[in-house]
């Protein structure tokens, strides 16, 4: 009975320990980025169903203001121009665009200072949903391609 307990014990010690050790790792960020880009590319399918709004898309983002750059598209609204199944798939892929992003690596603390001197989300040029989506893909490439090693 003891040598089952303990058995018990040290394996889920380290099955935790192994998945923790997993999934803090840089590679969540990545995982997470390539996943909203997937969102984007569902989206820009559905871009005749969104509504006519102008939406602020950041372009041309500096290195250290691209997670505030996303945090502005993330603030923003998508909504669908009529009821339906595509409307709950909109507002669907719209939650998950909103989700937070895990955090970067242990040198973004460094980049945080810089935060000040990023651009707010009212100084972005107010685009269509289409062009939205495809300036939200593009900084989503650009954050991919600089985390790849």
């Amino acid at each position: 009975m003891l040598r089952l307990v303990l058995c018990l014990v040290v394996t889920m010690g380290l099955g935790t320990a192994a998945h923790t050790a997993g999934v803090q790792g840089p590679d969540r960020l990545l995982i997470r980025m390539r996943h909203l880009l997937d969102i984007v590319g569902h989206l820009q399918t559905l871009v005749d169903k969104l509504g006519p709004a102008t939406l602020p898309a950041p372009r041309d983002v500096k290195r250290h203001c691209e997670r505030s750059a996303f945090s502005c598209f993330q603030k923003e609204q998508l909504q669908p121009v009529s009821a339906g199944a595509s409307e709950k798939i909109i507002s669907l892929l719209a939650k998950q665009l909103r989700r937070k992003l895990p955090p970067g690596p242990k040198n973004a603390g460094r980049r945080q200072r810089h935060r000040e001197a990023c651009p707010s989300c009212d100084s972005y040029e107010r685009k269509p949903p289409g062009e939205f989506l495809e300036r939200l893909k593009s900084l989503l490439q650009k954050m991919i391609h600089e985390r790849l090693p």
